[in-house]
């Protein structure tokens, strides 16, 4: 409702001037397919989207599906604010904000959940040749923690599970490299290849044994890809599957060693693993300003999940399950 509700306002104001086609702005090009990475220089795209999964199951050291108890149910959902800027012909910055809503329904029927602001996400896209049927681009992101890295949603610190962490405490910077490939107006192949640093930090939900303050987190940095075959059926209509594949390396917790510029972190057994994802969307686009999507992602193999679950970092233990996503877009 919130996202109709928002979508229904951006209408409403579409007829202001702030809205109206300017003569420096850039071509937009309608068919999916055929489009950039960045946007058109001038033009401003503000976007509503909403996910949810739901899980009955985790992952074992196996990898395997291990039910949990009858009853028991996990819900992780994101509302996003997604606004992007086509800044010049090739390059196209952004800022991606997350609502995140954890909920958790234990075989007694009580129910856990928090609902607050998730890490933030900021970048840009360089793309430096376009109107070709080959197409490369550059897309930088950094991921900014958004300090609610607690598990409790008031008091407590850390020894409080009254409630679930909605962000990570950790600072990421990724670097992924996009490819595609047009086939005449009808259908196109992308593939993506990134690497994400995650950078050490002392984190709320790490505590130093027998010591006077939190501990430190090196979370692991990860690696990326993925593919996606777009089909166009008309101007407006594009379907498209998608697989993406994450490699998460070894998970390191410690403390500040005896030197002030020194680290002492020790290997967590098992952190480290690989997830493969699949999914199917669809998009319509009944005008140059609006477009419309949604799409279903499940999670097709993994390795352990159970590391984090209970402190609901879906980032760092994503669960099982099937994830529906719906988003919204206009832009002038």
């Amino acid at each position: 409702m919130h996202l109709i509700a928002c979508l229904a306002l951006l209408g409403s104001i579409a007829h202001a001037g702030l809205f109206t086609h300017r003569s420096s702005q850039g071509e937009w090009v309608q068919p999916a397919v055929e489009r950039d990475y960045t946007l058109p220089k001038g033009w401003l795209q503000i976007q509503l989207a909403a996910d949810s999964k739901g899980s009955t199951a985790a992952r074992d050291s196996s990898g395997a599906l291990a039910p949990w108890d009858d009853g028991t149910h996990w819900r992780y959902s994101q509302l996003w604010l997604n606004i992007d800027q086509g800044f010049s012909q090739r390059v196209s910055i952004y800022a991606h904000l997350p609502m995140v809503h954890a909920w958790l329904r234990s075989t007694a029927g009580a129910d856990t959940s928090t609902f607050a602001l998730g890490d933030v996400h900021t970048g840009l896209w360089y793309q430096p040749w376009l109107e070709g049927a080959w197409a490369g681009a550059l897309q930088l992101d950094l991921k900014a923690p958004s300090g609610v890295e607690w598990p409790s949603d008031f008091i407590g610190g850390s020894g409080n599970t009254g409630g679930f962490l909605t962000g990570t405490g950790i600072t990421n910077l990724g670097a992924h490299l996009h490819l595609r490939r047009t086939l005449g107006t009808v259908a196109a192949l992308r593939a993506q290849l990134g690497y994400v640093r995650k950078f050490p930090a002392v984190v709320g939900y790490v505590i130093e044994a027998d010591g006077f303050g939190n501990g430190w987190l090196n979370a692991g940095d990860e690696i990326q890809a993925g593919l996606e075959a777009q089909v166009q059926l008309g101007d407006r209509l594009a379907l498209a599957g998608m697989a993406r594949y994450s490699h998460r390396g070894i998970y390191r917790i410690g403390v500040s060693g005896q030197k002030p510029t020194s680290l002492e972190l020790e290997d967590i057994p098992g952190s480290a693993g690989d997830f493969v994802d699949a999914g199917l969307s669809v998009g319509f686009a009944p005008s140059h300003n609006w477009e419309f999507g949604l799409g279903a992602t499940a999670q097709l193999l993994g390795s352990d999940t159970r590391l984090f679950a209970h402190l609901g970092l879906e980032e760092y233990s994503p669960q099982p399950g099937l994830c529906l996503d719906l988003r919204g877009a206009y832009r002038w």
